[in-house]
């Protein structure tokens, strides 16, 4: 046997022992928690994934308005920074965004998010610091004046 042979099959026995060490370390833990919340436990370790555009999604939050700095320096030079403000969605529930795999979208999967801003030209006054349901498409923050790394393009509110 050549060593090259030789250390492709130790390799993949070290693969396989790893494999199996791991799958048994999942066992043993399932089997010390009580029948009845080992199905709670999968469903905690289970994340729901949100598609980002074309799909519309419904979120739930507080609306707040930010003040974020702009151009030129986007906060390098609050002085001469000018700035912008934001309705942004404190979710009530963080969200994970499940990747494109269309690379021409630049919507990499993100995960626990808090905060979305928003993108509507409806004013909003009477509803900042209120909780709201708001429906539309999700995208990646992809400029300087996007402040939250997923936004959502508006298609309804509601209190």
């Amino acid at each position: 046997m050549r060593a090259t042979d030789l250390t492709f099959c130790l390799l993949l026995l070290m693969m396989v022992c790893v494999a199996s060490c791991v799958s048994d370390g999942n066992a043993q833990r399932n089997e010390s928690i009580p029948q009845g919340q080992q199905k709670h436990l999968s469903q905690i370790e289970e994340k729901e994934w949100l598609d980002y555009e074309p799909s519309t999604v419904e979120l739930k939050g507080k609306l707040a308005m930010r003040l974020f700095y702009g151009p030129p320096n986007f906060g390098e030079n609050p002085k001469t920074d000018s700035k912008e403000l934001h309705r942004i969605l404190v979710l009530d529930t963080p969200i994970n965004v499940r990747g494109q795999t269309d690379m021409d979208r630049g919507n990499d999967r993100v995960e626990n998010v808090q905060e979305v801003q928003l993108v509507t030209a409806k004013p909003l006054k009477e509803m900042i610091g209120k909780k709201v349901i708001v429906k539309g498409t999700l995208f990646r923050a992809h400029t300087g004046h996007h402040h939250t790394d997923v936004l959502i393009i508006v298609q309804s509110i509601d209190q």
